[in-house]
């Protein structure tokens, strides 16, 4: 290893123009890099752009390290360092799953669930909504898979894009999209 001249130790501890320089030897480009003299060390060296990138090639981030330690860190690297989070509440999951059979404890089988809220909870209905009911054909009782399953039959039938015979295909397409809207409003409440 060279020994370093009083010229070079000054210019590193002052810097050219108030710049740090690059901490290669003979190398007086400044230092605009920074890089750990060690892994989990807080000491850094500064380098300039083809310096940073040659130390950062012979990095060894295992440097100093036994094999069982290696070994260890390896096996579980997989989940260090990544949040987690609970499975129980689905707090991530896009996909809203509904499953037709439910477990029941007691006897310890499958059992097929009973669907609730058929019937809206209002029996009063607007003149808006009434008027909804009878674009879709429905009655007093109908659910929102119904009501989807409905929608997407009329929206075939009614597509301006897809069927050319009908008269007036943009006025239906729109209120078919109106009164599914009021529906689906009105089923929520």
């Amino acid at each position: 290893m060279k020994k370093k001249s009083i010229e070079y130790i000054f210019n590193k501890i002052i810097g050219v123009n108030n710049e740090k320089v690059c901490d290669e030897i003979n190398c007086k480009n400044p230092g605009k890099y920074e890089a750990p003299k060690s892994p989990n060390s807080d000491e850094k060296h500064t380098f300039c752009l083809t310096h940073v990138k040659e130390y950062n090639k012979r990095w060894n981030f295992f440097a100093g390290k036994t094999q069982n330690q290696i070994y260890d860190y390896q096996k579980n690297d997989f989940f260090i360092g990544r949040p987690t989070r609970p499975f129980s509440k689905g707090v991530n999951s896009k996909i809203k799953f509904e499953f037709e059979y439910t477990f029941d404890n007691e006897n310890l089988n499958f059992q097929k669930k009973k669907h609730k809220q058929k019937i809206p909870k209002v029996k009063k209905y607007s003149a808006e909504i009434i008027k909804c009911l009878e674009i879709f054909n429905f009655n007093d009782e109908f659910s929102e898979k119904e009501l989807k399953k409905r929608y997407k039959e009329l929206v075939k039938k009614y597509h301006p894009d897809l069927n050319k015979d009908y008269l007036n295909k943009d006025k239906n397409i729109k209120e078919i999209n109106k009164s599914y809207s009021k529906l689906i409003k009105f089923l929520k409440k």
